[in-house]
């Protein structure tokens, strides 16, 4: 039987007004998109205590814009042509800004990222929630192929 601690009830809005915010990646997953191309589904909470949403990385040439936006808004220097090992799992904990706009699907409005934000020079964010790789392979270098890594 579930068991869970009761608060009190309150109308939490499930989006928040389109604008720029401040992001953490709560669930990073391996999966293939219905084109049959490797991607990271990603679950993401606005923060402190927002909403949640999704978003995909898709590595196909054609998007690979959007996973070094993605990796540049979570905290990691993005080199031109160097090949990337991307592990899943450890994007999870990561913050970043993006740009949420709104959308409405089966009558319920819900955030959808539109643009992941560089890094704002004057705010210091944590390292690790940043998104800088300190953990020896967590993402490596190794031209500019996306491989992931489970």
């Amino acid at each position: 039987m579930p068991v869970y601690k009761a608060s009190a009830p309150s109308a939490r809005l499930g989006y928040v007004p389109a604008g720029d915010y401040t992001v953490e990646v709560l669930e990073a997953e391996e999966s293939v998109s219905k084109n049959g191309n490797d991607m990271i589904e990603l679950k993401l909470r606005v923060q402190p205590e927002g909403p949640f949403l999704f978003d995909a990385l898709v590595f196909t040439p054609k998007a690979f814009w959007k996973v070094d936006a993605f990796r540049a808004a979570t905290g990691e220097t993005v080199v031109p042509e160097e090949d990337v090992v991307i592990t899943p799992g450890r994007l999870v904990g990561r913050t970043g800004r993006a740009r949420l706009g709104v959308e409405e699907y089966d009558q319920r409005k819900r955030n959808k990222v539109v643009a992941w934000l560089p890094p704002q020079p004057d705010r210091k964010e944590d390292g690790a929630k940043a998104g800088t790789c300190s953990a020896p392979g967590e993402i490596s270098g190794v031209g500019h192929g996306m491989k992931l890594n489970s």
